[in-house]
């Protein structure tokens, strides 16, 4: 029986990069995978910023990980497009 990935939406607004950012994550239960069309995407062990034992945990570590991404695209201005 292979486990159920659940998928959710983020969406945000960065007061430091002064926009709306989005996303979506899953998470198999040990890692979160973030993805954005803008940023590209990454993912972490669920306990990699903190021990988060339920779903808010969950969410802020997606939210953390899509803002952590945007902040580097901001930083080397290239997108999940670039090379």
């Amino acid at each position: 029986m292979s486990k159920q990935l659940q998928h959710d939406q983020i969406s945000f607004y960065d007061e430091t990069l002064k926009k709306h950012i989005e996303g979506s994550y899953r998470t198999d239960g040990k890692t979160v995978y973030v993805s954005s069309v803008v940023y590209g995407i990454t993912s972490a062990p669920r306990g990699d910023l903190g021990t988060f034992p339920d779903q808010n945990g969950v969410d802020l570590l997606a939210e953390k990980l899509l803002r952590q991404l945007a902040h580097d695209v901001s930083k080397s201005g290239k997108g999940a497009d670039a090379h």
